[in-house]
């Protein structure tokens, strides 16, 4: 009875340790998965800010485009307020986005009091180095609006700057979108 006694006191202590390695590899694992989580995350935020910048951008590009056609209506070739995108007969969004990184309104590109184009408040680094090239941060990102030819002629490269049947077609008559300026 004795021996099996102190058998049983023996293996009190090492049911303990092996607990608590078990805990310590539960937190490091967590820690692991928490890291690639956050990784994860950051791409997709990064991919929503391309698409809604684009998107606000081809918008303010349409909204330009149409200002021979309403200038007896409106009194600026450019918006005024991202809202002016949203309201109205001709809608050229669906709704005023917010930026995705900083979860607030986008910082406005202003020339002569009327918007020419958005970029993020947020001075993280980015990860994606094919979309964001050279910007050190999402602030460095403008969506700027090409503004229409004149002439309302094609490029010289032979594509319109606006594609009517794909407005949200990469431009070919400038440089690409969301680049750093």
């Amino acid at each position: 009875m004795r021996a099996l006694r102190s058998v049983f006191q023996n293996e009190l202590g090492w049911t303990y340790l092996a607990a608590l390695m078990a805990i310590v590899l539960m937190g490091t694992s967590l820690t692991v998965v928490g890291t690639h989580w956050k990784i994860i995350l950051q791409r997709e935020r990064e991919a929503e800010l391309l698409f809604r910048g684009l998107r606000i951008k081809h918008a303010i590009e349409r909204y330009a485009a149409d200002y021979e056609v309403r200038k007896g209506t409106r009194p600026n070739q450019y918006p005024l307020r991202l809202d002016q995108l949203v309201e109205g007969p001709k809608r050229y969004l669906p709704k005023v986005y917010q930026d995705p990184i900083t979860h607030e309104d986008f910082d406005l590109i202003m020339e002569n009091g009327q918007i020419r184009g958005v970029r993020s408040r947020s001075q993280e680094a980015p990860l994606d180095r094919v979309h964001f090239q050279e910007a050190a941060t999402y602030g460095q990102v403008a969506f700027r609006a090409i503004p229409p030819s004149p002439s309302g002629q094609a490029c010289a490269s032979g594509a319109s700057a606006i594609n009517p049947l794909n407005p949200l077609s990469a431009d070919t008559c400038a440089e690409s979108p969301g680049h750093p300026e």
